[in-house]
Parts: C-alpha cells; sequence; structure tokens
C-alpha cells in the first residue's frame, strides 16, 4: 500500500466518496473481525491465529487508506457501521472444536473478502481520478491475495 499521502489535486466527487463509506466500514468490520479471531485461536491454532492477525494489519491499512480517499473526495469518512462478528464459545474441550471453529470462521471470511473485493471493483470503475483508480486498484489486488491466502488454510485444515 501506499503510504504517502493522498495527493492534494483529487477533484471533489461527494457521491463517489459516499459510495465508498460502504467500503470504507466493510474494512473496519474486517479489522474486528479478524482480531477477534485471532484472540480466538491464539494457541489453538498458530497458524491460522497469525493469518488472522496479519489479515487485521492489512485491513487497517485499506480501512486508512479509504478514509483518506473520502476526505480527498470531500466526504467525512466517520465510522457508521454495526459489528457483526459473532461470539464463539469455546469454553470446555476446545482443542476438540477448534478445528470446526476455524472452518467455518474461513468460510464465512471468504465470503466478506468476496464481497469487498466486488464493492472495490465497483467503487474502481465509478473513479474519474487516477490516483483514486490507483488506491483502490491496490486495495483489491491486496483483497484477492487476502482471499487467496484464507482459502489456502482452509484447504490445509
Amino acid at each position: 500500500m501506499n503510504n504517502a499521502a493522498i495527493p492534494p489535486t483529487i477533484r471533489p466527487d461527494p457521491r463517489l466518496a459516499a459510495r465508498m463509506m460502504r467500503a470504507y466500514n466493510e474494512e473496519l468490520n474486517q479489522v474486528i473481525t479478524y482480531t477477534y479471531q485471532h484472540f480466538l485461536t491464539e494457541g489453538l491454532d498458530t497458524e491460522a491465529s497469525e493469518q488472522f492477525l496479519r489479515l487485521s494489519r492489512e485491513d487497517m491499512t485499506h480501512f486508512h487508506t479509504l478514509g483518506r480517499l473520502i476526505r480527498a473526495l470531500g466526504g467525512d469518512p466517520g465510522v457508521t457501521m454495526r459489528m457483526r462478528t459473532p461470539r464463539i464459545d469455546l469454553s470446555g474441550d476446545a482443542s476438540c472444536r477448534a478445528l470446526p471453529v476455524v472452518r467455518r470462521m474461513l468460510r464465512q471470511d471468504l465470503q466478506a473478502e468476496a464481497a469487498s473485493i466486488t464493492e472495490l471493483e465497483s467503487l474502481a470503475a465509478a473513479a474519474r481520478d487516477a490516483a483514486v483508480l490507483s488506491e483502490l486498484r491496490e486495495i483489491i489486488r491486496q483483497e484477492r491475495e487476502q482471499y487467496e491466502a484464507l482459502e489456502a488454510l482452509l484447504l490445509e485444515l
């Protein structure tokens, strides 16, 4: 991800900024979801736990970039999302139940990543500014990599 500031030459596009809010809030939800999944699997499945933490960090950069784009386009990147991460009870014999829970989480994560990619592709198609399009394409590329990493992890289980 490009860590440089979004160029100030981006022309305001409040309509696109408003459309980006959904993707922006979904990235934050994924940060929270992956962080929760990291805590949940810590000590039970090291590979999955580390993967969830890595994905959380990467989605935080996406969240930040989208927020900067929204602001550059003339929008207000306030958070309006609702938490949707279900609580999973691993009390008792957690080691016996961890594998099915991790598989279920990975399947849900794959669905969320696919939806995110679709949403971001729609935003990229509507982007008229080259800098905005470049940032969105980079996020899409990374989201596809996240999808592939989750898919590979699921296949290993």
